[in-house]
């Protein structure tokens, strides 16, 4: 079976259900892939009724319900999800906004089993500029945020966060950092895309990048060749090891096409191998990367 791992959906807040839906993506279509996984964001809106405080308990609420999913804190967690069939499910929160961006609200989130954090989404908060806002870095109180989720063992996700803001963690980052859901500024020259350097510096320090399906961040023919092309820029970057697959399913407006959800990747599975590119590397950007570099952020 192909194995899947995707570092971003939207999911939670897009639907009533994560179980079965007439969306992008559910544990149902999660299932039909072995070994599987997938991390679930909460996203943050400033007009979401309820926010973080309804989103997060109904997400831990249908995870412990799902008879495919278990919710993975650690590593190991995820290798045993792994070894029992299970879709090895893990919690995100895209936007510190959600807990007040203070080292409380972080900490009561590892408790509650959050263990990836947006710093920011769509705006400039407590803590950094972001890509689509005013682009401005980390603040004094970023920095103390970044080095207590390293400390928590929360992954840090770099996706949405401003490009001064990016090289600013990656200065105090002690441990490897990651974006989920970003693509090539070189083939698609949007704000939330990017740049070799920056994907490079992401290689080179442990941690990765995860292929975003969002048309508009894909750009070029928007559909499944495009995504290849975005995947073999980073590998002819060196990222063999540190590419891997971040859909943002749920939470794009137009996939590209051929790949309307998570039934469809199969599609781009067979699109690498026809470029003959080896299975094992093929396996790695659908799964093994990304796990490898969670058990080191973790």
């Amino acid at each position: 079976m192909i194995p899947y791992f995707d570092a971003h959906c939207d999911t939670v807040t897009a639907w009533d259900s994560i179980e079965k839906n007439p969306g992008q993506l559910d544990a149902l279509r999660l299932s039909a892939f072995s070994p599987s996984g997938q991390i679930f964001a909460v996203c943050y809106t400033r007009d979401m009724p309820g926010g973080y405080a309804k989103y997060l308990p109904s997400l831990l609420r249908q995870i412990a319900a799902s008879p495919t999913l278990t919710l993975c804190r650690t590593g190991r967690d995820i290798r045993a999800a792994a070894a029992s069939g299970k879709t090895a499910a893990l919690l995100a929160v895209e936007g510190a906004e959600h807990f007040g961006c203070t080292l409380d609200g972080l900490q009561k989130a590892h408790d509650a089993g959050v263990r990836s954090v947006n710093l920011t989404w769509n705006f400039d908060n407590a803590l950094s500029g972001a890509a689509m806002a005013s682009g401005s870095g980390l603040t004094g109180q970023g920095r103390d945020f970044v080095r207590a989720a390293q400390g928590l063992g929360v992954m840090l996700d770099l996706s949405h966060l401003s490009e001064k803001g990016f090289w600013d963690v990656l200065e105090i980052a002690e441990k490897p950092v990651y974006a989920t859901h970003s693509d090539a500024y070189a083939l698609c020259p949007v704000k939330r895309n990017l740049t070799d350097a920056q994907f490079t510096a992401l290689t080179e320090r442990g941690g990765g990048a995860g292929v975003n399906l969002c048309a508009d961040f894909i750009g070029l023919t928007r559909d499944i060749d495009a995504v290849a092309a975005h995947i073999e820029h980073f590998l002819a970057l060196g990222g063999g090891k540190s590419v891997f697959l971040g859909t943002d399913f749920d939470g794009i407006d137009e996939a590209p096409l051929g790949l309307g959800g998570a039934q469809d990747m199969p599609r781009l599975y067979e699109a690498l191998l026809r470029r003959n590119y080896p299975e094992a590397l093929v396996r790695d950007v659908f799964y093994d990367n990304l796990v490898r570099i969670m058990e080191s952020m973790l």
